[in-house]
């Protein structure tokens, strides 16, 4: 399914609106969220191929941009074409614009963001569970959200000097 590039935000009658708890409003966060609870999370396959982020300021605010690393580019089309979040029982439709020198999302990411109340800190984890190379086949992404809480205690204190790296191994 080809999507045709422009502003238009409109959805397809497949999207599937988030399930929120009982008593919380659409334009709100559910309860758990803001609480800062555990959320339910429901493990990944691990026999498909993924890509992590963690969410910095321009990923959960304005202009809400996700870029796609450079190390995962091979598996995804070279073209626009549509695109699928699948999380907690959502589903997001939006764009990959891989037409781009920049591989990203479009701007229908910021309607994830906001119903899963990503915050700066938090990981997702992308699986790529189909379309990768198949030509007019939408993208359909599993992610698993990993709330954040900044760094642990004995990694804060590292990284003051190069004597003192702090080695991030993806």
């Amino acid at each position: 399914m080809e999507i045709p590039a422009g502003p238009s935000r409109k959805l397809p009658a497949v999207y599937v609106k988030p399930k929120l708890e009982p008593g919380v409003g659409e334009d709100s966060l559910p309860a758990r969220l803001n609480a800062g609870e555990d959320q339910e999370t429901t493990p990944l396959s691990g026999r498909q191929p993924f890509f992590t982020a963690i969410m910095a300021k321009t990923h959960v605010q304005k202009p809400y941009q996700l870029a796609i690393p450079a190390h995962f580019h091979r598996r995804l089309p070279a073209r626009r074409t549509a695109a699928v979040l699948r999380c907690g029982g959502g589903s997001w439709i939006m764009s990959y614009c891989g037409d781009n020198r920049l591989k990203r999302l479009d701007g229908a990411w910021a309607d994830f963001a906001v119903d899963n109340g990503l915050l700066v800190g938090d990981a997702c984890v992308f699986e790529l569970v189909s379309g990768g190379g198949v030509k007019g086949q939408e993208l359909v992404f599993e992610v698993q959200v990993l709330r954040g809480g900044g760094m642990p205690g004995d990694l804060a204190a590292k990284g003051a000097t190069a004597d003192d790296l702090v080695v991030i191994a993806d």
